[in-house]
């Protein structure tokens, strides 16, 4: 007699469960950026992701802080924020902090380091951030004017996809080769706060070689030039020999103005 053993019922197949990844900074931006945005849920998940070190998350909350979108507004923290996302490398939070700093939201003002929060920003290549270092540049605000630079910083600018236009600038066709140029150099992310520090050196060495001259052109009204000033200017003959390569447009006069180009800003 054989005696067949019976097989064992087969096991139910268990349905696998997947459970998706919540990027809590992706469920913010969505939330904040929905053709009805839910500020207050946006600024639950940036703070979530910020919770987690997530410096986009950092930023983000600190801007629905600053402006008061779905939590009480609190410039001062979010100005402690800032300095932590832009520390963490957020070209975005770097924009932030230099808006703050420049407008003393959340603390005193200080333009230099706002200056300095720009052009980190636009070295990483945020749109707006070049745009406003063009616009501090152009008219000297925490740095030296060069408007040349700012000149092909709105350029840059504009090539990154910032939909901001500067009133009332424009490219002279004898500025028109230089201002390409440096439009390309500062495209370099490597070079460019290299060239922005550099070229304020540059001008602020000028301006150091011009207040010798102005100082002798005073004292010779009275009859009488001292002698540090006869040195200062031995040193500025010097100085400008040695710059005749990298600011020599300012050192020298301009040829006719043929008139603006096309290229406004």
């Amino acid at each position: 007699m054989n005696t067949r053993h019976p097989r064992p019922a087969p096991k139910p197949l268990i349905a696998a469960t997947i459970t998706p990844v919540v990027n809590p900074l992706q469920q913010g931006l969505a939330l904040f950026h929905a053709a009805t945005p839910d500020y207050e849920r946006a600024a639950g998940w940036f703070r979530t992701a910020a919770a987690a070190g997530d410096a986009e998350g950092m930023t983000m909350l600190a801007l629905c802080q600053l402006e008061g979108l779905g939590v009480a507004a609190d410039a001062v923290q979010a100005r402690r924020l800032l300095l932590r996302a832009a520390a963490r490398g957020s070209a975005n939070g770097q924009f932030q902090l230099g808006r703050v700093l420049m407008t003393g939201r959340g603390g005193p003002m200080n333009e230099g380091d706002g200056l300095t929060a720009y052009v980190n920003a636009a070295a990483l290549g945020h749109a707006e951030a070049t745009f406003n270092l063009a616009a501090c540049l152009f008219s000297g605000v925490g740095c030296l004017p060069d408007r040349l630079a700012a000149k092909a910083l709105y350029l840059r600018s504009r090539t990154l996809g910032c939909p901001l236009r500067a009133q009332g600038v424009m490219v002279r066709r004898r500025e028109l080769k230089a201002v390409r140029t440096l439009a390309t150099r500062f495209a370099d992310p490597g070079r460019l706060v290299f060239l922005i520090q550099e070229r304020q050196q540059e001008l602020a060495l000028l301006q150091a070689v011009a207040r010798p001259r102005q100082a002798a052109a005073a004292g010779a009204s009275g009859g009488i030039k001292p002698r540090p000033l006869r040195q200062a200017g031995r040193l500025a003959v010097g100085v400008v020999a040695a710059m005749a390569g990298t600011l020599g447009q300012y050192l020298r006069p301009q040829s006719r103005d043929a008139g603006p180009t096309t290229l406004t800003f």
